[in-house]
């Protein structure tokens, strides 16, 4: 398989594009470089793992290191990880009894608290120089053994400590209440997200006789204002609704007669975006009428959604 050093570094910058919009939720859960690029680590070994069983040849820690660019101390790691089902940030994991556990000490120790159980502020990594107990201390006397990390994390997030300056710890609240975390949300965006990346992937990689899956783009030709916007996304809600009413009650019926056990399941996304990817103030001072042209008639990309703006059925 010869590629280019060109298109060698076009995928990586497409790998660049698909986690660029996702900063702003690793920033908004606090997930670190170092958490992102062991996923990346991670899923890399288990797609190669399973791609050189594919082709019936060892998969051994060695063979999986050179392949990877990685360490074999690293792979070995990786895959002991990915066995044992552990997470993929590589923390343990927080049970309610250990929370609850830890809040107690803190308002009751007399270590930990104070006057009428209040609880005391505390280091967050210990000093020697320090009069003051340490969050680490707090961690081994009420729930030895729990990951310390994990612990501050599931109660920051639930409001009940916060860290000042990245030095101390400070109790905000005795109760402990788990916010309602969307975690089906988070899942169907990671779902949908594989889908859309899984498209292209196909249609760029496919054989013959394989089909090419449809994809296309609609993108406006001029900048939009939110009034605007606003417009195109009411239509686009409701032809695109229209649309995947009418394919929903395709589907069902082709089950019908074209169901199949040990076949996969099809589907087809509608997805209203803002595009962000391109300095479209560049690109369009650099276009040329005929390149425009071609690019609103092209049957495979962009499509001139202006024109039906607002037109009733």
């Amino acid at each position: 398989m010869n590629k280019s050093a060109g298109e060698k570094e076009a995928v990586l910058s497409v790998f660049a594009a698909l986690v660029r919009p996702l900063m702003r939720v690793a920033f908004e859960y606090g997930i670190s470089a170092s958490e992102i690029a062991g996923v990346v680590r991670r899923t890399y070994i288990q797609a190669l793992e399973a791609r050189l069983l594919e082709q019936k040849r060892a998969a051994t820690d060695a063979r999986l290191a050179v392949v990877a660019g990685l360490a074999k101390s690293d792979v070995t790691a990786l895959r002991e990880a990915t066995r044992a089902g552990a997470p993929h940030s590589l923390r343990g994991t927080v049970s309610l009894d250990q929370v609850t556990n830890l809040l107690t000490v803190w308002h009751t120790h007399a270590g930990f608290s104070g006057a009428y159980g209040l609880a005391l502020e505390l280091d967050l990594v210990p000093t020697s120089n320090s009069p003051r107990r340490s969050f680490h201390e707090l961690v081994s006397a009420a729930c030895p053994g729990a990951d310390q990390e994990s612990l501050l994390d599931e109660l920051v997030a639930a409001g009940s400590v916060e860290v000042i300056d990245s030095l101390t710890v400070r109790c905000l609240s005795r109760a402990y209440v788990q916010k309602g975390a969307d975690l089906k949300r988070i899942e169907r965006m990671g779902r949908f997200m594989a889908a859309i990346s899984g498209n292209f992937v196909h249609n760029l990689l496919r054989v013959s006789p394989e089909p090419v899956y449809f994809e296309r783009a609609v993108i406006s030709d001029e900048f939009l204002s939110e009034s605007g916007r606003d417009k195109f996304l009411a239509l686009a809600g409701e032809r695109g609704q229209e649309l995947l009413t009418e394919l929903d009650t395709f589907l069902t019926r082709l089950a019908a007669s074209e169901g199949d056990a040990s076949g996969r399941k099809y589907g087809v996304g509608v997805y209203f975006f803002d595009d962000q990817m391109t300095d479209a103030t560049e690109v369009q001072s650099k276009e040329s009428s005929d390149d425009k042209r071609a690019r609103v008639t092209s049957p495979l990309e962009e499509i001139d959604v202006l024109a039906g703006l607002g037109r009733k059925k």
